[in-house]
Parts: structure tokens; C-alpha cells; sequence
């Protein structure tokens, strides 16, 4: 048996080893690929308290902004009429839309599905669209006045004058914890006879509009682009196109202190505060990199469309929405529960062959048939589990008295009985040292028979019969035995 447990066991961890194991850390999944009813996605924006996704799309003639469920994909409403390609998007207070439409900016309010034109003036081409709700902060970067403004969403009046720089913004984000803008900028000089890139990031004050810092990011040539913040631990991360990195900076203190390898070359980016995850749009694989700063490297690869050219985030459910190809990949991060490990039985070997008892024999029969005597006692073998046989009654007429002196006792294990009906001898046989009319001999050990050690054979009950019919025979032999004894010591007539 213990062969064929230890054969098992080793069957088992076979098995257990050729199974593919469950996920058990984070992952991304792709729900569905989101295609426009007409033409092609430009931008996508996410208002996780609504659970609503926008999509601005255009066919080169007729541009639309369409509204989607982001548990079911479906599309909510008709299409909305543009009346020129947006082609940026931007979530505002109150979850109102902000769109660039080239020369201006317009606003959708989702709850009447209205579209306000001209909503804040332009001079120049509404490039880049980053908002604060909670301060109540549009920023815009003008590409042909190389400009960032910031806006004051209520009143749609500039706060303060643009921030004009060198080079036509081609990154921006906020963060909305210090409510202050990032933009960044890349272009080349000529410094004493030598062409010069320059990467650079700039810090924008929302509550003025006015630069506040420059942290240089290296001299790459189509190097800085994307750019966004983790509000947590402020800190900013710069897609660098051509070198295939992200430059890691320290907001507080306007410096890098890392390089993060993203091959593919990344541009538009994005971070998940929930879960320190950074995503990068790696435009020359069609694919998003997904990077953990803390190991400093890409842990995933989400395929999409080609050339994916902007992220949406929704921080809430974990989901990426990248715009590639012409339509939007929906993502979504995924955690595994940890499996709760199963407890290892440990078999109990036994011998093989052997029937397992449902019982043990009692420790120290009892003599059912006749009084218990003085001294010692009378085996009646009785198995556990089985029914105990009720022994004849025998002849209590000559009973003898227990306090009697010359009361023979109960014969011991080694004496022998002489059977009924045979006429007892005149005087006790003192070689052997059994008294005649003893009890029989009690059955003990090999001399019981195996039926008497176990209770699983069918041979149980008659043999545990047979047991209590030699205790009773056991007793009719001692009250013969008295009834001799006295019949002697009687004087004759």
C-alpha cells in the first residue's frame, strides 16, 4: 500500500507540473477596438464619472464627435456634427469637452449635447489641449505662435500673456495637484558655427500664466515630445523620439534623474497614479510600451493600430484608450487574485492485505452467565460491534453462597472442564492442578483464532457464539462441581 501511495503522490506532482500556471501578476487585456461610424479617429478623450469616451473624427469633408458607453463600447447618441476637424481633445469641469478646432475652441456639454463654436478665440493653430478642472485652467499651445496660454475655463479670458518659446510647443500636460502647466520644446541653433539641438521642459503657473522654470533634457536631435506628470510623487516624464528613451525628472528640484529605455520610438505618454504605471506610444512598432519606472524597463507590450499617435486615460478603471489607425484600441489593466493554496492530505500507510478492523475486542471479558466471584474472573470473549449472546440460565437452586469459605473459585486460565454429562471423578486430580468441573479453558491469543482479533470477516458473529456458548457451559461446570463437593461432605445415611 505504501508503494502504491508513493506512486500516487509522484503521479500528482507530475501532473501538477505540466499544468500551465495561472497569471499571477498584472496584465493587460484588450477589450475592443472602437472604429468611428465615418472617417478616421483623430483624438479621444475619457470623463471616468461618466463612463463616457470622445471621439473626434473626420473623412477630409465632414467631421464628427461621437460619444461612447465605456462598459459596453456602444455609441450613445448620434454622432455630433464639427464644424471643422478637432483635432484635440480636452475634459474640463462639470465634465464639459473642450475641442481644438485649428482656430479656436469649441465646447460640448454632454448633458444637452450642445456644441458652443468659438468658445475661446485663437490666434494662430490650437496645436496641444491639457486641462485642471479643478482650478478651472485651459492650457492651449499654439503651434504657429510657438505659445502656451492658459485660459480661464468659466470666462474663456486668458489668465495673463502667452508664454511665447523658442521652438512651437510639442508636448503638454498638467499637474493638477500644484496646478501648474509642462510643456516641452525641441529645435535646433546654430552656436558659433555649430547646429545645436536644444530639449527642453517648461513649467507654466496656472494661477498667473507665467513661466516658472526650464529644466534641459540633452541636445538629441527629434528628441523631446511627450510629456506627462505623476501629481504623487512630482515627478515628470519626457518622451525623447529619436533616442528611444524617457527622461526621468525631478519636478521640485528641475533636474533628470533617470533614463528610461522605450524602444519604437515613443512620443505621446501616459501615467496611472493608481497604479505606477507609465504607457508610451511607440509609433515606429505600432504598439504601447508599458513601463515600470521602479524596475526601469518595459514590462509589456500592448499591440495597436499604426502609428498610434495619442493615449487617453482612465485612472479609475485602469484603461488605456490609444488612437491607431484610424480608430481606438481599449485596454485594460488586470490584477489576478492570488490562489489560496490547497492542503496536502498525508496518507497513512498500511500493511498490504490486511482488512482494516471496525472493532477491538474488550480489553477484559466479563462473565455474563454467573455471579462475579470473590477472587478472579471468568473470560467470556466478546467482540466490539457484534451482538453479545445471552447464555442459558443455568440451575440457581444450589447457588452457591459467595461468603462461603470452601466456595471454590472461579477456575483460572489454565484449568480444564470436563464435559456435560460426564459423572465427575471422586477426587481431584492434583498433578494437572485442575479441579474437576472447572470452566474451560479461556481462548486467548493465537489460540482464538484470527476471527476473534477482527470484526471484517463473515466469520465474526458464529464464532463469537461459540464463545459465549463455552462460557455458559463454563458455569454449568462449576455448579456441578458444588453440588459434588457437598454431596461428599454430607455424612452417609
Amino acid at each position: 500500500m505504501r508503494t502504491v501511495l508513493l506512486t500516487a503522490a509522484a503521479a500528482l506532482a507530475l501532473t501538477g507540473s505540466a499544468a500551465a500556471p495561472a497569471p499571477t501578476g498584472p496584465h493587460h487585456e484588450t477589450l475592443r477596438t472602437i472604429t468611428p461610424p465615418s472617417g478616421a479617429a483623430l483624438d479621444a478623450e475619457v470623463d471616468p464619472a461618466a463612463d463616457r469616451l470622445y471621439v473626434s473624427s473626420s473623412d477630409g469633408t465632414a467631421h464628427h464627435l461621437t460619444v461612447y458607453d465605456t462598459a459596453t463600447g456602444a455609441a450613445v447618441g448620434d454622432p455630433v456634427p464639427l464644424p471643422a476637424p478637432a483635432t484635440v481633445l480636452a475634459l474640463g469641469p462639470g465634465g464639459t469637452l473642450h475641442l481644438g478646432l485649428s482656430t479656436r475652441i469649441a465646447v460640448f456639454d454632454p448633458a444637452t449635447r450642445t456644441l458652443t463654436d468659438d468658445r475661446v478665440p485663437v490666434s494662430g493653430s490650437v496645436t496641444l489641449l491639457a486641462a485642471d478642472p479643478g482650478q478651472g485652467r485651459l492650457y492651449v499651445g499654439d503651434q504657429a505662435a510657438k505659445s502656451v496660454t492658459v485660459y480661464d475655463t468659466a470666462t474663456g479670458a486668458a489668465v495673463g500673456d502667452p508664454v511665447v518659446l523658442p521652438f512651437h510647443p510639442a508636448g503638454l500636460a498638467v499637474d493638477t495637484t500644484r496646478h501648474t502647466g509642462y510643456a516641452t520644446y525641441v529645435g535646433g541653433a546654430v552656436e558659433n558655427g555649430t547646429v545645436v539641438y536644444k530639449n527642453v521642459l517648461n513649467a507654466v503657473d496656472g494661477a498667473t500664466g507665467r513661466l516658472t522654470g526650464t529644466i534641459g533634457l540633452g541636445t538629441t536631435a527629434l528628441g523631446s515630445m511627450g510629456v506627462t506628470v505623476d501629481p504623487t510623487t512630482r515627478t515628470g516624464y519626457v518622451a525623447n523620439l529619436a533616442a528611444g528613451t524617457v527622461s526621468v525628472v525631478d519636478l521640485a528640484a528641475e533636474r533628470i534623474t533617470g533614463t528610461l529605455p522605450v524602444p519604437g520610438n515613443p512620443k505621446a505618454l501616459a501615467y496611472d497614479p493608481g497604479t505606477a504605471t507609465l504607457y508610451a506610444a511607440q509609433t515606429g512598432t505600432a504598439s504601447v510600451a508599458v513601463v515600470d519606472p521602479a524596475k526601469g524597463a518595459v514590462t509589456e507590450t500592448l499591440p495597436t493600430g499604426e502609428r498610434p499617435a495619442a493615449l487617453a486615460l482612465d485612472p479609475e478603471d485602469h484603461t488605456l484608450y490609444t488612437v491607431a489607425g484610424g480608430a481606438v484600441t481599449q485596454t485594460v489593466r488586470r490584477t489576478p487574485e492570488e490562489p489560496t493554496p490547497e492542503p496536502t492530505p498525508t496518507p497513512t500507510p498500511t500493511k498490504t492485505g490486511e482488512p482494516t478492523p471496525t472493532g477491538e475486542p474488550t480489553a477484559e471479558p466479563t462473565d455474563t452467565a454467573s455471579p462475579t466471584p470473590t477472587s478472579t474472573t471468568t473470560a467470556t470473549a466478546t467482540a466490539t460491534g457484534q451482538p453479545t449472546p445471552t447464555a442459558p440460565t443455568p440451575d440457581t437452586t444450589d447457588t452457591p453462597d459467595p461468603t462461603d469459605p470452601t466456595d471454590p473459585t472461579a477456575p483460572s486460565e489454565t484449568t480444564s472442564a470436563q464435559p456435560p454429562g460426564t459423572a465427575p471423578d471422586s477426587a481431584p486430580d492434583t498433578t494437572s492442578g485442575t479441579a474437576p468441573g472447572s470452566a474451560p479453558e479461556a481462548l486467548t491469543g493465537s489460540a482464538a483464532g484470527p476471527a476473534l482479533a477482527s470484526t471484517g470477516g463473515g466469520r465474526t458473529l458464529p464464532l463469537a457464539l461459540a464463545a459465549a456458548s463455552f462460557a455458559a457451559l463454563g458455569a454449568l461446570a462449576v455448579v456441578l462441581a458444588r453440588r459434588r463437593q457437598r454431596a461428599e461432605e454430607e455424612p452417609a445415611p
